[in-house]
């Protein structure tokens, strides 16, 4: 009977620390689990502001591209389709303010180049948190993303001016065919794009015509 009492004894003493082992496993796995969060919380919050920063800084250029539909100015299409916009303050700030809104603040925010576009780095506001891991409730999770502006369309040529397409038929860009009976008073001018969904005549004078960036750049994460 002794010898049954003492096997009994260190039965739940095994038992015991096999539960604890599994115990400080268990939560071992939920501090990695914490951890991957909030690391999926500083990219996710690093993908928007570096997405914010490339799509302000190609927004930045729609003054300047529309100024240069409007006067027919290719060369300086051609420049805004490569380059974009010009200044680092705006979509930097937009940057910031996209990590604010994803519970990060932003580190850096980068101007790159071939195609243009922003290298944001972001830390998140909150903690891994408290855990069996020591030191887990002081840790921020840091992450970096680049996002590119790169251009649709280039340009074909000018269709006409002054009203006239090189064809008679510019009804699609908003012209006319014989409207250079005003001696060229209504003077405009009609682009042709070639662009990744086909071909794309922009008459800018054409009644109610709006300006969308979209249609001549494509914002995207690069690796």
């Amino acid at each position: 009977m002794i010898h049954c009492g003492d096997d009994r004894g260190q039965t739940i003493g095994i038992y015991i620390v096999a539960m604890t082992a599994l115990l400080f496993l268990a939560f071992a796995y939920f501090a990695v689990g914490q951890a991957a969060v909030t690391r999926n919380s500083a990219q996710t919050a690093a993908d928007a502001a570096a997405l914010a920063a490339a799509r302000e800084y190609r927004d930045e250029a729609k003054s300047a591209f529309l100024a240069a539909l409007n006067s027919g100015d290719l060369d300086a299409l051609g420049r805004l389709l490569t380059d974009g916009g010009t200044d680092d303050y705006g979509p930097c700030g937009a940057a910031a303010s996209y990590a604010e809104a994803n519970d990060a603040e932003r580190l850096t925010c980068d101007r790159v180049n071939g195609p243009p576009g922003y290298t944001v780095s972001v830390r998140t506001k909150g903690t891994v948190g408290k855990s069996v891991v020591q030191g887990t409730e002081n840790r921020h999770a840091e992450a970096r993303a680049t996002a590119v502006v790169s251009p649709r369309c280039v340009i074909d040529s000018m269709a006409g001016t002054g009203g006239t397409s090189s064809t008679d038929d510019a009804g699609d860009a908003g012209g006319t065919g014989d409207a250079g009976d005003d001696g060229g008073a209504d003077d405009h001018h009609v682009v042709e794009f070639l662009c990744h969904g086909g071909d794309l005549t922009i008459d800018p004078s054409v009644p109610g015509f709006t300006l969308d960036l979209s249609t001549f750049y494509s914002v995207h994460l690069t690796k």
